[in-house]
């Protein structure tokens, strides 16, 4: 049988956001789960395998509940796996399908400090799929921690691969976070894992995330289009009132492997997008193409910038971490900026430090 298969963005809309206690979450993760049903009955009927991948947005299931590391990792973030994913599981063992959130802040278990990563999670009949630590977090408004920044402080990478990619019967799924895809390092090291399909959530806002500027949908194309490689790309349709500080723009859309937008959203709010995937369409192109074959033309020796090129600084002490609030991220993240285009220039570059009133709340 070809192996034509539903895939479905599912973009979360008002009942979604801040979650501050222990019943409003459970109350998300109810939405979330009513979610997916929908997604399965509006669209199982549309193909020949049914529903096969639902995606869902950037901290979709309890949003960013606190300026303070600490107080994230305390109340929270969650433990992957946990009661969370447990409930994810029982939904794609249900619908013999695989389920992503989005992404959700994790606590690290094995840490006695306080590290939160925000994590996007892919779930199976059998549990855990994978799980993404995002790499590039959009420092300074999103201070969590990168694997990045550990790496020289021996982040174990053998059990916490950077960039996972899990074999599933319609193809290899792998993915990232909202500001990951302005970066085409990630998808490209994706694609040379093996991974087919490119699984994206986002939060992005206005004014970044509509036209004219639309960097979610121009730089996830264009990783598409790189990569030859679907993608299944899910924004929040949340507004300003339940995700500070901006509203969501949405934007989810699904992408084919040379670009073509497949189905997209019509805007913010809540909003199931559906389209169908051919893994065994996306194979022959990449097998027999000769124009546009991306990845057999990648001439990888010549280019050295990634060895030459002194850009963010690893964050070590992070491992040791107690807190981190969003004014001592930022002076990180304006100290590395004026480190690196001072040494780039060659003079002396100075950031503003001007930071907005919410961020000196409690």
């Amino acid at each position: 049988m070809t192996k034509r298969f539903g895939v479905v963005c599912m973009q979360l809309g008002e009942r979604a956001g801040h979650a501050f206690t222990r019943q409003e979450m459970r109350q998300h993760m109810d939405y979330v789960c009513e979610m997916i049903d929908w997604a399965v009955d509006q669209f199982s009927l549309h193909s020949p395998m049914g529903v096969k991948l639902i995606i869902g947005p950037e901290l979709s299931c309890y949003g960013w509940q606190s300026f303070s590391h600490r107080e994230l990792h305390e109340k929270f973030a969650i433990e992957i796996p946990g009661e969370e994913t447990q409930r994810l599981m029982e939904k794609a063992k249900e619908y013999n399908c695989y389920v992503s959130p989005g992404s959700i802040l994790e606590r690290d278990p094995e840490s006695s400090k306080h590290m939160v990563f925000n994590t996007q999670v892919l779930v199976g009949p059998k549990g855990v799929a994978y799980r993404y630590r995002k790499v590039q977090p959009w420092w300074s408004h999103e201070p969590s921690v990168s694997p990045h920044d550990l790496l020289p402080a021996g982040y174990d990478t053998k059990k916490y691969p950077l960039f996972p990619v899990v074999e599933t019967e319609v193809g290899n799924v792998g993915g990232w976070i909202c500001y990951d895809s302005c970066f085409p390092e990630i998808a490209r090291q994706l694609a040379l894992n093996g991974c087919e399909i490119f699984l994206g959530s986002t939060a992005w806002m206005d004014p970044y995330g509509r036209p004219p500027i639309d960097v979610w949908k121009t730089t996830c194309r264009a990783r598409s289009i790189e990569n030859m490689a679907y993608g299944v790309y899910t924004g929040s349709g949340c507004t300003v009132s339940c995700l500070f500080s901006y509203p969501g723009s949405g934007g989810s859309c699904i992408v084919d492997f040379e670009g073509r937008v497949l189905a997209e959203s019509p805007g913010p709010g809540e909003s199931l997008t559906h389209a169908i995937l051919d893994i065994d369409a996306l194979r022959d192109h990449r097998k027999h193409t000769r124009l546009n074959n991306f990845l057999a033309h990648l001439r990888i020796e010549a280019y050295d910038y990634l060895k030459v090129k002194k850009c963010w600084t690893p964050q070590a002490q992070f491992k040791d971490l107690e807190d981190l609030n969003f004014n001592e991220a930022d002076e990180i993240n304006c100290k590395e900026i004026e480190r690196f285009w001072s040494e780039y220039y060659g003079e002396k570059v100075t950031v503003p430090r001007w930071r907005p009133p919410s961020w000196s709340k409690p």
